[in-house]
């Protein structure tokens, strides 16, 4: 197992995170804090975005790793376990 796959292993890990907090809190019906969780995830990702912009060269290369690896995966899951959850309740 190469170092790419367990990137991609950290990317799938961070989905399924965020896929399983997303469905667990839609089943228990915690709208708020559902949309609080995925706010900060959008606040991070813009956050990050924006420090990797900032930085010189290779400096906003760590930022763009950490969002590509770990918070877009984890938003993305958010949202399709928080909407397959909202779909299945409806």
């Amino acid at each position: 197992m190469g170092p790419e796959f367990r990137v991609y292993l950290l990317m799938g890990a961070a989905l399924v995170a965020g896929a399983a907090l997303g469905a667990a809190l839609i089943h228990n019906r915690w709208l708020r804090v559902y949309g609080a969780f995925l706010a900060a995830h959008v606040f991070g990702a813009l956050g990050l975005i924006l420090a990797a912009r900032q930085g010189q060269h290779m400096q906003g290369l760590g930022f763009a790793v950490i969002l590509a690896v770990f918070v877009l995966p984890a938003t993305l899951g958010m949202v399709l376990g928080g909407g397959l959850m909202w779909w299945r309740r409806r």
